[in-house]
């Protein structure tokens, strides 16, 4: 029976002795004083490291399924990955505010209407303290879009979504309040005179004819003096209505004043000494204020600027504390409308203060456009403004990035555009999406996933990689082919290797039979050591079966047998002798 290959554990152990330099190439290099032999070991090099790499690679891909199952799944995985990171959310977060402003309530109509969009486009609001703010945040890399008006500095410079609305300017004149009724001294005086006078010119008709002259003389001078007293009462109230138009009846002589002075306000540059109230919350701004003024001919330090919250407004208003009130925004939108009713006392209108140079101002600027407002757009008990009015208008832009690319903002330009019906039904009165402008001249720059979308180039996802999905689908075989052929190359190298082990055994029988010397039997069997060695080392690595084993093993005990019987020959008859003898003479 042949004997049996060494177990896998003690050829593990002889395995790591040779690599570590601890098995029969390490030989005792001295004795201690205790007698214990001391080995050196050889570190392992890089060389070794890769050799080792080298060896478990290519017992790994031996197993041609194994290999084959994983790169499928490695590739698949890869595609898999790939596919995801193309159709996962767009994540982008947009600069608006002040909050409760209709900016902010836009972006978070957006976040909840673009939310369930197969498209999967996440929007986040960036609250701000205002478009100063907003700008400031995406400047700072702290938001990837922003909602600014045309006025802001360098605005015009990014590029351009949408047009969120086009607001205008107001310049509004409160209503004058209605006086309290002055009495008129002159009729009531008259009256109970009057009435006294009947009683007694009644008695002197009952009584004697001699007292009719008398009773007549007394009542025509009580009339003359009647008479007298309306016209200095008549003459009095004109005075008065020529000082001050309007007065209290309380007499309060300067308020009256500041009113009357409001009421004749019909000019940007008549605006010199008022007290203007800018209302907050709203597009409107002191720089706007300012360049108005500018234009006009006024110095801002020659008026009295106030900033008025619009819940106080009303309160200023009835106070006189504002001559003239400074708001922006949509034309039909909760801020002008909310100036002009807290503008409005005791069921009149206010007046308005057309900014007429409108078209020069746009000229100089171009940042802004000239509007002709028609009458009744405000709104109001009467309608205002009673009149067509011009004034200035400027856009609202949704702005982006530059660094953005043009897919990711063709998507969000598809959603806004499409949906512009229903946020305009969430804000009514203050959105009114519109797309800008697309010719080269243009004053405001598109961004070029805007043009995708309002030219009709954007893409499908097939469309945009139809292509690679394509050649990747003809180069996957490819891929598929090469990791076979690589682990058939692997697995048939191993096969050689068993098979040259075997035919060095084999070779080794047949130099055994023609050994000359026991010298030569010695380094034969040496070398059927090493043989063993590097079979049990291989057996580690390729895992051979049961018929592989029991191959080496007839090999190995067909090498044995034939170094025993020869060295029984060499040593039975003499031979070595001789063969030595003539070897030396030679």
């Amino acid at each position: 029976m042949p004997p049996r290959l060494p177990k896998r554990p003690l050829a593990m152990k002889l395995w790591l002795a040779q690599r570590f330099g601890l098995g029969p190439a390490a030989q005792p290099e001295a004795a201690g004083a205790s007698g214990h032999a001391r080995t050196t070991g050889k570190p392992m090099s890089i060389e070794s490291l890769e050799h080792m790499v080298r060896t478990r690679l290519r017992m790994f891909l031996r197993h041609t399924w194994l290999v084959t199952i994983l790169g499928t799944v490695v590739i698949g995985g890869a595609v898999w990955a790939v596919f995801y990171s193309m159709t996962a959310p767009t994540a982008m977060r947009i600069a608006a505010g002040p909050i409760g402003s209709a900016d902010a309530k836009l972006v978070q109509v957006m976040a909840q209407l673009f939310a369930a969009d197969r498209d999967k486009v996440r929007l986040a609001l960036v609250a701000t303290a205002g478009p100063q703010e907003s700008r400031q945040a995406i400047v700072a890399g702290a938001a990837d879009l922003a909602i600014l008006p045309s006025t802001i500095g360098n605005s015009l410079d990014w590029p351009v979504v949408a047009i969120v609305r086009q607001n205008v300017m107001a310049l509004i004149v409160p209503a004058a309040a209605t006086p309290a009724p002055v009495a008129n001294t002159g009729k009531e005086a008259a009256a109970p005179e009057k009435k006294e006078q009947s009683a007694p010119e009644k008695k002197e008709k009952s009584g004697k004819h001699g007292k009719a002259a008398k009773g007549a003389a007394a009542k025509a001078a009580k009339s003359a003096k009647q008479n007298k007293n309306a016209k200095v009462a008549k003459g009095e109230d004109a005075d008065a209505a020529d000082d001050s138009a309007g007065k209290a009846a309380d007499g309060d002589a300067g308020k009256t004043d500041n009113a009357n002075d409001s009421s004749k306000l019909a000019k940007v540059a008549q605006l010199v000494g008022h007290r203007i109230g800018i209302v907050t919350g709203n597009a409107a701004t002191r720089d706007l204020l300012n360049l108005v003024l500018n234009h006009y001919g006024v110095a801002p330090d020659k008026v009295q600027v106030s900033l008025i919250d619009p819940e106080n407004l009303a309160e200023a208003v009835k106070t006189n504390q504002v001559d003239a009130i400074f708001v922006a925004g949509s034309v039909t939108g909760k801020a002008i409308a909310g100036a002009v009713a807290a503008a409005s006392q005791n069921g009149n209108a206010p007046s308005f203060i057309p900014v007429d140079h409108a078209d020069g101002i746009a000229k100089r600027n171009p940042a802004f456009d000239s509007v002709d407002i028609d009458a009744g757009t405000f709104g109001g008990n009467p309608p205002a403004p009673d009149d067509s009015l011009k004034s200035l208008s400027f856009p609202e832009y949704l702005v982006a990035r530059k660094s953005l690319g043009p897919e990711p903002i063709a998507t969000l330009s598809r959603l806004i555009y499409t949906s512009r019906l229903a946020l305009a039904a969430e804000l009514p009165g203050e959105i009114k999406v519109e797309a800008p402008a697309t010719d080269k001249d243009a004053s405001a720059l598109v961004h070029p996933g805007t043009l995708l979308y309002l030219n009709d180039d954007q893409k499908s996802f097939f469309d945009k990689y139809g292509d690679a999905i394509f050649y990747g689908l003809l180069i996957f075989p490819i891929f598929g082919s090469a990791i076979a052929g690589a682990a058939g190359y692997f697995r048939s190298n191993g096969r050689t290797r068993r098979l040259r082990l075997l035919q060095r055994l084999l070779d080794l029988v047949r130099k055994t039979h023609a050994a000359p010397t026991l010298e030569a039997l010695s380094q034969m069997q040496i070398e059927v050591d090493h043989l063993v060695v590097a079979i049990i080392h291989q057996t580690e690595h390729e895992e051979y079966d049961e018929a592989v084993q029991t191959s080496f093993a007839l090999a190995l005990d067909q090498v044995r047998f034939a170094i025993a019987s020869r060295r029984a020959i060499l040593l039975g008859d003499g031979r070595e002798s001789k063969v030595g003898t003539e070897a030396e003479a030679a």
